[in-house]
């Protein structure tokens, strides 16, 4: 269907979309315990693969060329063994390979496609790995054991829902375990004896808590936890193992530390603290020293933080306008230098544009986030069109870091708006607590709020407002679409949720129960899920609407868009449908990124 709207005017051609995605990004660095060698995983073949460089930068040679995607690599603590994990179309159901001493030829530790393989930790001696498999249960998660020497792998645990391994104790004779079985807000952190079996709880609990990371101090008297427990924020807290007491150990006021990483003799700490979604980064002692604030080469995201053995930081750095690529700073000069070298390509990044953070008091006086990406070219006579781009989750945040596709819209003279409606993390828990259960609707209610704002700024054209969001924020899309029809001019769903109660049927069973905490439980709360699922309301939608699917989405499966598609073309209404082959909840393929969002940019410049 291509006759039912008029194509607007825009700033030209803009940069082409093609040549945007082309941009390689490189990401999840893991370093050699001798600190002689980075691992990290690229898209610079097309696929996210694993590739080797050199600490100080430089060398960058691809060791694996799979057919699918690379997912997690975790170096052995004792060697240059090289664990990694890999599924087929992103399907999520993860299969274990080992890469020994950093060389030869791969091969694979499990071999069971229909299983997932969830990946835990290496033993510190690095004889015997961890991680978590649904293969006794779909539904369930439990703890695998396995001898590298002999390949014979133990059941040490059966689980009770989804469960995975964080660490093993420095003595190699337990394992720190997360289980997520009432959601991923509300964890338990467990110690398992791999003696006796017994489990009990790894630090006292107080309500609900979310679990990020666990390390071990290097002569076992504590860990190291970064969780909420008590807070609204996360932090870092302390755990005496001969005291059994829990200390906060670093905190910021106002908000989350994202992740840290620990200096060489684990007397200090490298902190990643979220502010607004940019990176504040920052090293403290392990004692009650006043944190000294590292300064980023440019505003952006750090991931992926490690201290390597000379001291030196390495991490992921990305923002809107830079590729994520692996950096390292000298923490003493604050001096940093970009390791993995750029892929040449088209685009000046000069030309690209940095978004501004705002706020509104939205329905009920909740200030909502958002950032505002201003369009380029000259301003048409009516305003700006504006666009609305939805993060998933919900217990996610909308961060600055680089995206491709909307560059391409902002070239084009699209004014994009993202917002952190509530039930986005990153704002404490009571924010991200804001839209569970019963309370669903209140988080669309912040999106309207915010386009109807919007749509009153001078410069906007308020007759050209489009929606688009993935995977929950494609939900986000349908339920702004069906429920104030008359502020869309267009909508974008890629894979969203359009019906709650069929999602839970169908979603990967081994993430059915925490789904359930999130939005409800399918038998108690049926009659609840059935009133917010947008695919009973779609007769209301009168903007035309984009559907993106991928084939083996295990998260949201493709029958999610199918019943959008099928019931508005029933109706008589525009609507379109991409079918992405052999891709999951995303797009690793530089192919089908290019396919998916090419057709969503033709489509925004003939319906916005």
């Amino acid at each position: 269907m291509t006759d039912f709207c008029t194509k607007q005017t825009d700033a030209g051609t803009g940069i082409p979309i093609e040549d945007l995605i082309d941009l390689r990004e490189t990401r999840s660095q893991a370093l050699a315990p001798d600190g002689g060698l980075i691992a990290c995983i690229s898209n610079r073949s097309g696929l996210p693969q694993i590739w080797f460089c050199d600490p100080d930068g430089g060398n960058m040679r691809q060791v694996s060329d799979l057919p699918e995607r690379v997912d997690q690599i975790a170096f052995s603590p004792k060697s240059r063994d090289l664990l990694f994990t890999t599924d087929v179309g992103m399907d999520e159901r993860f299969q274990l390979w080992l890469l020994p001493e950093a060389s030869g030829r791969a091969y694979p530790l499990t071999s069971a496609p229909g299983v997932v393989h969830k990946w835990g930790a290496w033993k510190p001696c690095g004889t015997q790995i961890a991680w978590t498999a649904n293969d006794r249960d779909p539904y369930l998660m439990d703890v695998m054991v396995m001898d590298l020497a002999t390949r014979q792998t133990e059941r040490v645990r059966k689980g009770t829902g989804f469960q995975e391994v964080l660490a093993w104790t420095p003595d190699g004779g337990s394992l720190i375990l997360r289980d997520s079985t009432r959601g991923t807000a509300d964890q338990d952190l467990l110690l398992l004896s791999l003696q006796t079996g017994e489990v009990r709880p790894f630090l006292p609990q107080v309500g609900r808590t979310m679990f990020r990371s666990v390390r071990l101090h290097k002569n076992g008297t504590g860990a190291f936890v970064l969780c909420d427990l008590g807070r609204d924020f996360h932090a870092v807290f302390w755990l005496d193992f001969a005291e059994q007491r829990v200390s906060t150990l670093a905190s910021v006021e106002g908000h989350d530390i994202d992740a840290f990483a620990l200096t060489p003799d684990h007397d200090g700490m490298a902190l990643a603290v979220n502010q607004d979604g940019y990176t504040n980064l920052m090293l403290t002692g392990c004692s009650a020293l006043e944190p000294r604030q590292i300064t980023l080469p440019f505003p952006g995201v750090a991931t992926s933080l490690v201290c390597a053995p000379d001291g030196d930081l390495l991490a992921t750095l990305e923002s809107p306008v830079q590729p994520a690529a692996i950096w390292r700073c000298n923490p003493a000069t604050g001096r940093w230098i970009r390791v993995t070298p750029p892929v040449p390509g088209k685009v000046d990044l000069r030309s690209l544009a940095m978004p501004q953070p705002a706020r509104l008091a939205s329905f009920d006086g909740t200030e909502v986030p958002y950032q505002v990406y201003p369009p380029r070219g000259e301003k048409p006579a009516a305003g700006w069109p504006v666009l609305f781009i939805v993060h998933g989750g919900p217990e996610m945040q909308w961060l600055p870091t680089f995206r491709a596709e909307l560059q391409h819209y902002l070239s084009r003279g699209i004014m994009v708006i993202a917002p952190n409606v509530r039930g986005s993390t990153g704002y404490g828990r009571p924010y991200h607590q804001a839209d569970d259960l019963g309370k669903r609707m209140d988080a669309v209610s912040d999106l309207l709020a915010l386009a109807r704002a919007v749509a009153a700024w001078p410069d906007v054209d308020a007759s050209r407002l489009g929606v688009m969001g993935q995977s929950y924020g494609g939900f986000m899309v349908l339920a702004a679409l069906t429920t104030a029809p008359e502020l869309w001019r267009t909508g974008v769903d890629i894979y969203g949720i359009s019906n709650f109660t069929t999602l839970m049927e169908t979603t990967g069973p081994w993430r059915r129960a925490m789904r359930a905490a999130e939005y409800g439980d399918p038998v108690r709360d049926a009659d609840f899920l059935a009133s917010i699922s947008p695919v009973h309301a779609l007769r209301k939608v009168t903007a035309p609407l984009l559907v993106v699917h991928c084939t083996d989405d295990p998260r949201v499966p493709p029958e999610q868009g199918e019943q959008v598609y099928s019931r508005l073309r029933g109706f008589g209404h525009p609507v379109e449908i991409l079918r992405v082959q052999h891709e999951g909840h995303g797009f690793s393929r530089i192919s089908s990124k290019t396919q998916a969002y090419g057709k969503v940019a033709a489509w925004l410049a003939r319906t916005l």
